[in-house]
């Protein structure tokens, strides 16, 4: 057997799939769109009982809470997440939802609220950060899936941002709505094994518009961590569209439901 060496294309790692961007009309960087707040943003009376430790680490970094979020502001980039991680429980004891405007941020008080402007267009939404995140790559924040639509991201990282945290009296009243909080006794304390990365492999095709068309079919509905990968096959180069790297069963679950639920049950999970 042939061992096939595959690399990820990242240049085709971008969210090409337009029907996933929403328009807001003729918004630029000059005059940017009205700021958006999802109907279940939710209060931060006072700080969640989850995700507030003072100092936390994660792959040998520790990270400083911050004790408020009163002054933040600072500029860096955004990634996203979506449909894989649907249904699961937050860092603060939240069910995330990929259709809300929500987002994780490394230091941030959980929950607190933050305007997040895409410095490439200018449009700009409040988020409520309710998880913790993003720890792969240097990203500032990772937004929703929403969150990541409505501020038109086009690239599932990367994106240049300014994040300036917001009071809730800042807030507009309709905004101010208390969070679904889940039923769970306590997050697991098993610490997630980065080490053992898993695929799941939705299909390889010599021909690039092929796998393009798969690649934006999946990142449409949500599946943020969908990737092309690249590889020379008796000469002849062929590409492969994944959704990974994945360290969980939930996680490779959640991405197996999506995908029969679209119609893709030709699929195989594969350990890195």
């Amino acid at each position: 057997m042939m061992t096939i060496n595959w690399r990820s294309s990242g240049v085709l790692l971008a969210l090409m799939a337009t029907g996933l961007v929403a328009c807001s009309g003729n918004s630029t960087k000059n005059e940017a769109a009205p700021a958006a707040v999802a109907n279940n943003a939710g209060v931060a009376q006072k700080p969640s009982g989850c995700g507030n430790d003072p100092t936390y680490s994660i792959d040998g970094k520790t990270y400083q809470v911050l004790n408020s979020a009163a002054g933040y502001s600072e500029q860096g980039t955004a990634a996203w997440y979506g449909a894989e991680y649907q249904g699961t429980e937050t860092a603060g004891c939240e069910v995330f939802d990929m259709y809300g405007y929500s987002a994780a941020h490394r230091t941030l008080p959980l929950p607190s609220f933050a305007e997040v402007i895409n410095r490439q267009n200018g449009k700009h939404i409040i988020v409520r950060i309710n998880d913790r995140g993003p720890f792969e790559g240097g990203d500032l924040i990772q937004l929703s899936f929403a969150a990541a639509n409505a501020l038109g991201v086009k690239a599932r990282t990367g994106v240049p941002v300014d994040v300036v945290a917001i009071s809730p009296d800042q807030l507009p009243q309709e905004a101010r709505v208390v969070p679904k909080i889940t039923n769970q006794v306590a997050k697991p304390t098993t610490p997630v094994d980065k080490s053992k990365p898993y695929y799941v492999i939705a299909g390889t095709w010599p021909d690039k518009n092929t796998s393009l068309d798969m690649f934006v079919r999946l990142s449409s509905v949500g599946l943020a961590k969908t990737e092309m990968a690249t590889a020379q096959q008796n000469g002849r180069e062929m590409y492969q569209v994944r959704i990974g790297p994945l360290y969980s069963q939930d996680q490779i679950d959640n991405v197996k439901d999506i995908l029969e639920s679209n119609g893709l049950a030709n699929f195989k999970v594969v350990a890195r």
